[in-house]
């Protein structure tokens, strides 16, 4: 977890209020964070879900709520003067993303400078990935002509970096400076690389490397202009979103930014608070408590929401609100743990493993007697390895995936199990390989839309691999269990026809088959593959 160092007095300073130590310490604890010390800096360790308590300001948005100085949610004025910004469609093969705005008649006081460096420095770290995600640059808005255009240029173009008494070319940069060298390989392998320029030719940034000397904030900069590149928006829109906050609860003044990227139009910083819907009953089923609605209110303006009716109004810059469970935790922090009278169950247990991790185990056994490796792939798989096995079903794609590799859930072991096959042409065959694991598919009548289901599947291939291999295997794994099967006819794109069927135990269980022709070639598959899937939930009950 990140840790920030808050200086004490400057916290004070913000919430207006001067506060004895004990009193900090306990509500600084109770809020959700883990406090280090209270001395004349507060160091605090930072939950990674909470990027808007990573400065000063939004620490003490935070706590102003919880102390009942400053309740219920914070509105922020954004004003508009005309500025615009370029997205040069040039960056959409280096950097794709950029979003920018405003803050003017900021105080940059020692602490305002500490912090804002901190936060830079705190989000480029978690929320950024260290820079690859997210990037930051903050600019001096006076030495700035609009319009700005973000675009790139070649390694041979140069400017004054940040710090420097010169100026450089861009691979100069990447070899000589301190950042270029810490940074380099993230723009490792493009001929162009991304900038930063006014209306003037004048260079803010090189993201995600190093600043402009040009641009640069000195002790006498009231006026900032804030860019955040990078490869994920919404990303970029969260982090925008705490910077303009926090230095609007500085005294700054937000203003917006035209951006008009390639064929689309946007209007930075977008401070609309989000909107979701409670239910009374769900959040006390939830605590353990007999809440009214209006002390639910009362919690929740303390946690700087407005609830209306039954729909909470979440301040813009929490970016961690994604279900209505993250407000009841915010409402149980508002109520107090301390205050959550402990209950020892009324009933009598006795721990003992979970019965179908022991049904999977043995299935594990069983398929290692029968000669096959086990192997173990990742929940999060591609879509292209399911478009390859011919499995047309929904999946559960990742909001913001890192990448394309890892951009959905899996819902069949399958896939998985023939990129292994593939992996592993040059060794000798026969390769026979089953996995045990979990999956995940669609289910809207569950509370989170989502099922998941203990999965085996076994997989042979070798010159020779053929339905009745698989099925034997199956034969004996049933037999083993004490169960008896049956087939059923089944017609499936990612098997050759009259080669499937269902696998049926007192209802279907799994499906089991040889893969067809189509789907061996996608996977660049020389040998046979046969197959089978069974869902060891319906297969155990």
């Amino acid at each position: 977890m990140p840790l920030i160092t808050i200086d004490k007095q400057d916290l004070l300073e913000l919430l207006g209020e001067s506060i004895p130590d004990d009193v900090l310490a306990h509500n600084i604890s109770m809020m959700g964070t883990d406090l280090r010390e209270v001395a004349d800096e507060i160091d605090v360790e930072i939950f990674p879900d909470r990027p808007d308590l990573l400065s000063t300001e939004g620490f003490a948005m935070a706590l102003e709520g919880y102390l009942s100085i400053r309740t219920g949610l914070p509105t922020f004025t954004v004003h508009n003067e005309g500025h615009t910004a370029y997205i040069d469609e040039k960056v959409a093969k280096v950097r794709p993303y950029a979003v920018c705005a405003i803050v003017k008649d900021v105080s940059l006081s020692d602490g305002a400078v500490k912090s804002l460096m901190q936060v830079q420095e705190k989000l480029h770290i978690t929320h950024g990935r260290n820079r690859k995600k997210v990037a930051i640059g903050v600019h001096d808005l006076e030495k700035i002509a609009f319009p700005v255009t973000y675009t790139t240029r070649p390694k041979e173009f140069s400017f004054v970096p940040l710090e420097w008494y010169t100026e450089l070319t861009i691979e100069e940069i990447l070899h000589k400076h301190k950042k270029g060298i810490e940074y380099a390989h993230l723009l490792e392998g493009f001929s162009e690389y991304p900038l930063w320029i006014d209306s003037k030719g004048t260079v803010l940034s090189m993201p995600p490397i190093i600043n402009s000397e040009d641009t640069k904030v000195t002790e006498n900069t009231n006026h900032l202009f804030l860019d955040v590149t990078g490869y994920s928006r919404k990303a970029l829109e969260q982090a925008l979103t705490i910077l303009v906050c926090s230095l609007a609860r500085r005294g700054g003044n937000i203003y917006s930014v035209q951006v008009f990227d390639r064929e689309k139009e946007f209007w930075y910083p977008d401070l609309t608070p989000q909107k979701m819907d409670v239910d009374l009953e769900y959040i006390n089923r939830w605590l353990g408590l007999n809440l009214s609605w209006d002390e639910v209110k009362a919690f929740l303006k303390r946690m700087r929401y407005e609830l209306s009716g039954h729909t909470v109004r979440i301040p813009a810059y929490r970016a961690d609100i994604l279900h209505p469970v993250d407000i009841i935790e915010d409402i149980a922090k508002a109520y107090g743990y301390d205050n959550i009278e402990e209950v020892i169950p009324e009933i009598s247990t006795i721990g003992e493993e979970n019965p179908l991790e022991v049904f999977s185990r043995k299935i594990g056994h069983l398929m290692a007697g029968f000669g096959l490796l086990e192997v173990k792939n990742y929940y999060l798989t591609s879509k292209e390895f399911f478009e390859r096995t011919r499995i047309n079903e929904e999946l559960i794609h990742v909001e913001n995936a890192v990448t394309q590799e890892y951009s959905v859930l899996r819902s069949w072991l399958l896939p998985e199990m023939l990129y292994t096959l593939q992996s592993n042409k040059h060794y000798e065959y026969p390769q026979n390989i089953y996995e045990i694991g979990e999956v995940i598919t669609p289910d809207e009548t569950a509370p989170e839309r989502t099922r998941e289901e203990m999965h085996a599947a076994a997989v042979i291939c070798h010159p020779k691999a053929s339905f009745t291999e698989a099925k034997e295997i199956l034969k004996a794994l049933v037999a083993n269990l004490g169960k008896e099967f049956q087939l059923e006819y089944k017609d499936h794109p990612a098997f050759i026809p009259k080669r499937c069927g269902s696998v049926m135990v007192k209802g279907e269980v799994g499906i089991i088959g040889e893969l067809h022709p189509e789907v061996l070639t996608s996977w660049d598959l020389e040998n046979p593959v046969a197959c089978f899937e069974l869902d060891l939930g319906k297969l155990f009950n």
